[in-house]
């Protein structure tokens, strides 16, 4: 009889992997039932009557991220938009970001009306490329968007030396990464602007939200006013001073992120500690790895554990294939989203929204990532980053993997 679930053998984890999220217990109970209680459910910035917990929030997240500054918002993609608007760029304007990335990268540049410029990724860390980000560069450049995808950061070193080459901004799409860091520093205070999701499955979550972060005073007061109807931070109710968005938070919400925030240092310290344990094990196994161990990536946050496989170490059994064989052990893979942004319909046929725009795109059908193309169609395997909050679950995808290996001819390929 065969040993591999898939062909009716005994499955390794056959309830899968021990997963919880979000986490939350009387405290965040609490929290919700005072600002319930307390009549003041709206984070207006202009009222002076109460203490707004979303303020509270911003000032927490910004000490813990190492920012001077933060402004909350109701989304992690409204977080992009103004972190675009806040430090400069026009309508127009060519923004660099990798091709490998949600959706989201991408459509904030179109929404901040500026021109998204794709380009491909470093085949061993699944992060924008610095040769192509200067390859990109035209005299229509005037950002490059850093996505610090799955939570791992990118070369901070070369891409802030790029962008201040050729006078650039930068902005950090960290949606993914709360807590990574590059040489000691998070991610989200290296750049000129940074911009982090509360999504439901984020490491830091309240179902929804976000929040940018900045150093520079006029970024911030910027990004207030982008997010609150034109107002100052310091004017009257009903003087406004640009045509702007609501992007609040609301005060349930921000109450809930300061109590969030309290557990998320040891949750990071549990994922990264697990997260290299698996890395080390894993390469002691042919044909699958983890991504890049880089020295200068001090500490790392999760929202994705990429696996990198290699069918030609396995028998020339296609990726989907693995895919599927370990799934029927109780390890289920995606391919996170990974699909090259360009290949997206959104960006196939412009056709559909530019004209709202006014403003000329390139031809995104013409556009080709060679390894974007080729680590989603053959080599990506991705878990999300709940699993590395227990320790067995690494264990039980090694043994998994290794059953695989040990039983490599009865694999099915179709």
């Amino acid at each position: 009889m065969s040993q591999l679930a898939i062909n009716g053998g005994q499955p390794v984890a056959p309830k899968g992997l021990r997963c919880k999220w979000p986490v939350f217990d009387v405290q965040d109970r609490a929290a919700l039932l005072e600002v319930l209680e307390s009549g003041h459910w709206c984070s207006v910035g202009w009222s002076k009557t109460f203490g707004s917990r979303v303020a509270q929030f911003e000032q927490e997240f910004a000490a813990w991220n190492g920012n001077a500054y933060a402004v909350a918002v109701n989304s992690g993609t409204s977080a992009l938009v103004l972190a675009l608007r806040a430090v400069g760029i026009k309508a127009g304007d060519e923004v660099i970001v990798p091709a490998v990335t949600f959706v989201a990268s991408a459509s904030a540049i179109v929404l901040a009306n500026a021109v998204p410029i794709f380009v491909d990724i470093d085949p061993e860390t699944y992060q924008i490329d610095p040769d192509a980000v200067e390859a990109a560069i035209t005299d229509r450049t005037r950002a490059i968007m850093v996505v610090h995808y799955g939570g791992y950061p990118a070369d901070m070193d070369r891409i802030l030396a790029i962008a201040k080459r050729h006078k650039l901004k930068v902005v950090e799409d960290c949606a993914e990464g709360h807590g990574s860091e590059w040489r000691g520093t998070k991610i989200g205070a290296l750049g000129d602007a940074g911009a982090f999701s509360f999504q439901m499955g984020k490491p830091l979550t309240c179902g929804e939200g976000g929040i940018v972060t900045m150093n520079d005073v006029r970024v911030r007061d910027a990004c207030f006013s982008y997010a609150n109807m034109g107002r100052s931070r310091d004017g009257a109710k009903y003087v406004h001073y640009v045509p702007a968005h609501n992007f609040r938070l609301s005060e349930f919400l921000g109450k809930l992120l300061s109590v969030q925030l309290t557990r998320l240092d040891d949750q990071i310290a549990v994922r990264h500690a697990n997260g290299e344990y698996l890395a080390a094990e894993l390469a002691k196994i042919d044909g699958v790895s983890a991504l890049k161990r880089d020295p200068r990536i001090t500490k790392r946050s999760y929202y994705f554990y990429f696996l990198r496989y290699d069918a030609a170490a396995w028998n020339g059994i296609p990726r989907d294939a693995f895919r599927r064989a370990l799934g029927a052990e109780g390890i289920g893979l995606g391919t996170a989203h990974n699909q090259p942004l360009y290949l997206n319909p959104a960006f196939t046929d412009t056709g559909t929204w530019a004209d709202t725009y006014g403003i000329e795109y390139p031809d995104y059908s013409k556009v080709t990532c060679p390894e974007s193309e080729r680590v989603y169609r053959n080599e990506i395997c991705a878990l999300t980053k709940d699993f590395l909050m227990h320790r067995e679950n690494g264990d039980l995808i090694l043994a998994a993997i290794r059953k695989l290996r040990a039983n490599i001819g009865e694999i099915p390929v179709a």
